[in-house]
């Protein structure tokens, strides 16, 4: 990566250490590259980048993830595939997801 441009994410940190044992791949050339980082656990967010806040992002309601789950398994028209028992246990799933 040095000397080239780059845009790294790293999803669902769980911990200090992982962070530790990767960033020092990550070249700080000044030249607009970026690493983004998601952790649940505020603490480690805060330990990876201690000068900025975490943005902290709330869980989705139960009907919100039923309606996200019913867009990815139906597409947009969710009456495609969304008979009684499909919504009840749909809405089970969605209560799960957290």
């Amino acid at each position: 990566l040095k000397g080239r441009r780059y845009l790294i994410v790293m999803d669902d940190v769980w911990n200090a250490e992982a962070w530790n044992d990767v960033r020092r791949c990550f070249p700080n050339d000044n030249n607009g590259s970026r690493v983004m980082v998601t952790s649940r656990i505020l603490k480690v967010a805060r330990f990876i980048s201690p000068l900025n806040a975490p943005h902290v992002m709330r869980f989705l309601t139960v009907d919100e993830s039923w309606k996200l789950l019913q867009e990815k398994l139906c597409g947009l028209d969710s009456r495609l595939c969304c008979d009684d028992e499909m919504g009840w246990i749909g809405k089970q799933i969605a209560e799960k997801c957290k």
